[in-house]
């Protein structure tokens, strides 16, 4: 799938189009808050990944204004694991870890405790409230932990932040000792841009298309990936079956294509690039026409298992295209002109379909031919 120039849609038909989401004009931008980033318009990977479910997915997943979107905590780890290692800076100021008891020994937590504490040291334990014995600790002088004083402290010093138990900053911490111990990964994650997101228009359909990737190099695009390994499979095929089943190689086409459209764009002098870069960055950009994709997948637990995976459209010069990449263009072509026509039809009105009686046949259940038929024991 390569880019070509035309465009059906104008800014203005798809602004009208889909007025619930703002429309931001095509470019490349680094440092835009994830959250704005999300709110606007255009079709992103994760919306693919929906429309392909169904239109009706799409459109409430996306458009519909009452649906309430909830991060996982499968969500949470990762967006914790790409800062720590794409931006280590605004790590420390945006996460921290929970307190925990086990990390002060003999604090005093409960009631109990403190009046403990007042009649070991020979004070009186009278008093209605809890605040009253620990004033009386503190104006006695007896050096202890006061479990209350801690969590005030504590929220006072990480007032926005996210925080994250002692464990996941262990773990945290681990991966990047791993991230930063590879040599390949230190020179992958090396001289590129973190978090840069997309905004450019399909030239065949006009269709906005967005993405955020996670770095961007002149030379390639990488894309960070955790990952457990729960069914005691062998490393690489745990990996090579999410990359089939959670459509991972059509993202790398898709995150390829977005890119490239960009590139040309803006060698052309069509779009800008808005926000902190630097001149060498913009121009390998531009010129570098055969860049590549490379997904870094980290285990998320001991022993934080670490492989780069890299994905090309063809193995060699002059080569017929990988099959895998063959699928993900086919994929994407379909669903970005399915796309522009749905939202033609419909608008911000739920994307509902009308279907005919469906009659089901064998071939709509493969796992009868496998399995014996149900009644086989």
């Amino acid at each position: 799938m390569q880019p070509d120039e035309r465009e059906h849609f104008t800014a203005q038909e798809e602004a009208e189009a889909t007025d619930r989401r703002p429309v931001i004009e095509e470019g490349i931008y680094i440092g835009l808050p994830e959250d704005t980033y999300h709110a606007a318009d255009g079709l992103s990977n994760s919306g693919m990944k929906h429309l392909a479910v169904s239109p009706l997915n799409y459109w409430h997943q996306n458009l519909n204004p009452a649906c309430e979107r909830r991060e996982t905590d499968a969500l949470k780890w990762g967006h914790a694991v790409h800062c720590r290692l794409l931006e280590a800076e605004r790590f420390s100021g945006a996460y921290a870890a929970k307190l925990s008891k086990d990390d002060y020994p003999g604090v005093l937590v409960t009631d109990d405790d403190l009046k403990a504490c007042l009649v070991e040291n020979g004070l009186p334990t009278t008093g209605k409230r809890k605040q009253e014995r620990i004033d009386r600790i503190r104006a006695s002088g007896i050096d202890a932990l006061i479990w209350d004083e801690l969590v005030e402290a504590h929220a006072g010093e990480t007032a926005g932040k996210v925080l994250v138990t002692a464990q996941e900053m262990r773990h945290l911490d681990r991966i990047a000792e791993v991230v930063q111990g590879s040599a390949h990964a230190r020179k992958s994650l090396n001289s590129g841009l973190a978090e840069v997101s997309f905004f450019v228009r399909d030239p065949s359909t006009g269709v906005m298309l967005k993405a955020r990737m996670d770095y961007v190099r002149h030379t390639h695009t990488v894309d960070l990936k955790t990952f457990s390994n729960t069914r005691g499979k062998s490393t690489e095929r745990a990996i090579f079956d999410a990359m089939f089943y959670e459509g991972y190689y059509a993202q790398a086409v898709f995150y390829h294509y977005v890119r490239e459209i960009a590139r040309l764009k803006l060698g052309a002098s069509k779009i800008q690039v808005h926000g902190d870069y630097t001149n060498e960055w913009w121009s390998g950009f531009v010129t570098k026409a055969d860049h590549y994709f490379e997904f870094l997948f980290i285990e998320s637990d001991e022993p934080f298992d670490m492989r780069p995976i890299v994905l090309q459209r063809e193995e060699y010069p002059n080569a017929e295209p990988n099959a895998y990449w063959t699928d993900g263009e086919l994929r994407i072509s379909a669903l970005i002109r399915r796309y522009a026509e749905y939202v033609e039809q419909f608008g911000n009105e739920p994307w509902r379909e009308s279907h005919e009686p469906h009659v089901l046949l064998d071939t709509d259940m493969p796992q009868l031919i496998y399995n014996g038929g149900a009644w086989d024991q």
